[in-house]
């Protein structure tokens, strides 16, 4: 009879791999968001992007000054 502990031993590490990959994944998506959220700021300082186009994207209330929330964006 043929020991199964080697094909186990690849399953075990098939499935922390893709738990591995999941948690890092959900780690990384507020970093994401922060960086698309600079990035739409730098383009609206550039004059690339208008107001309203800005505001609709970051999703703020339009009485909001844009200039004030790209302050409000961790530098770094």
């Amino acid at each position: 009879m043929r020991s199964n502990f080697w094909p186990n031993i690849r399953l075990a590490t098939k499935i922390l791999l893709v738990i591995v990959t999941v948690t890092i994944a959900l780690k990384i998506a507020p970093i994401a968001t922060v960086y698309q959220e600079k990035n739409l700021c730098i383009k609206y300082l550039k004059h690339q992007i208008n107001r309203d186009k800005l505001i609709k994207r970051l999703k703020i209330v339009k009485q909001a000054n844009p200039s004030s929330i790209c302050d409000s964006i961790p530098k770094s």
